[in-house]
């Protein structure tokens, strides 16, 4: 489906939430709707759009009513997803609208907002960013990251609040380093390793040296060594297995390398390098299982290059979203 196409019935979605009485719009769009059956579809897409930004319930839209028909329609489907007239004057609606997509952007920019409150050192979209700490270990931040940093004389923590880093640690037998993500705590004296926080998971690599992984009082690894990979998912999801040492924060080089993953995993760890949201809308596509080699620095021919196994499509709502699903 064109991405003109999708636009068009977004752009009639819009018109008739405005205006909501008008029959003649409404005709017009039964008309539009039988010309193609790829028109009901990307009209049947605009609503599940609507749906998933929430803006329906926020405009206070009643359930559907009975809608006029083209007289000579060729297809049931082409019928006009009638709206009923809304309970709020007409001349409130635009000031609604507005307001709806205020709240929407103040709950997208919030999240983003507090977190550059709380970290120290954080990147944007497609940057990478290295650092030195006080101890001269340093730290390369992956594309949409945050660290927050807590040195003192007898101790050096780190917080991994988003994303993914890779940290050479300064052996310091006195003062063990930890990185703290999420529900884990990793502690060294002197190594070099990858910490990865995704929606998904949340995985260790070593690359040199040797860590301890932790979940609170509970030791999931007293020792990983080079190679070794830990991936939690959650306290009964742990699991443990090597990696050539080439493989390790190869994101560095640009690269994302996939062993026989999900293609929800997958999409987890492209997500930072996209803009805007990605959503999965089918969970049997995001289960099957894919190998490769992916260019980050093309991070759109990269997504194609991970659905075209299985069918999967991306169309683009708007610019600050964008849906996976499986070709119709």
């Amino acid at each position: 489906m064109t991405g003109n196409l999708t636009h068009t019935a977004l752009d009639w979605l819009l018109r008739i939430q405005q205006r909501p009485e008008d029959a003649a719009l409404r005709t017009e769009l039964a008309a539009w709707l039988a010309i193609d059956t790829r028109h009901v579809e990307a009209y049947r897409q605009a609503e599940r759009v609507w749906q998933l930004t929430g803006l329906n319930e926020a405009a206070a839209t009643p359930p559907p009513a009975e809608t006029p028909r083209i007289p000579a329609a060729p297809i049931a489907a082409a019928a006009v997803p009638a709206i009923r007239p809304q309970r709020l004057r007409r001349r409130r609606w635009p000031a609604l609208l507005a307001g709806s997509l205020a709240a929407c952007f103040i709950l997208w920019v919030a999240p983003d907002a507090y977190l550059g409150y709380q970290s120290d050192y954080r990147t944007d979209l497609g940057e990478q960013r290295s650092i030195e700490l006080d101890d001269g270990s340093r730290v390369q931040l992956d594309s949409q990251s945050a660290i927050s940093v807590e040195f003192d004389s007898s101790r050096r923590e780190v917080r991994l609040l988003s994303g993914q880093a890779f940290f050479e640690v300064t052996p310091d037998q006195s003062r063990p380093f930890r990185v703290d993500a999420n529900n884990l705590q990793i502690t060294v004296t002197g190594t070099a390793f990858n910490v990865a926080v995704r929606a998904s998971q949340l995985t260790v690599a070593v690359q040199h040296g040797s860590v301890r992984v932790a979940e609170g009082n509970h030791t999931l690894a007293e020792a990983l060594h080079a190679g070794d990979r830990l991936q939690w998912r959650s306290s009964d999801q742990v699991t443990r297995d090597k990696l050539p040492l080439s493989q390790i924060a190869v994101w560095q080089q640009g690269r994302l390398v996939v062993r026989d993953a999900r293609i929800a995993d997958v999409l987890d760890e492209l997500r930072p390098y996209l803009p805007g949201k990605l959503a999965l809308r089918d969970d049997r596509l995001g289960a099957k299982r894919i190998t490769g080699v992916y260019d980050l620095r093309d991070p759109d021919a990269a997504l194609r290059a991970i659905l075209q196994p299985y069918q999967g499509q991306v169309s683009t709502w708007t610019p600050w979203l964008r849906v996976v699903e499986r070709q119709p």
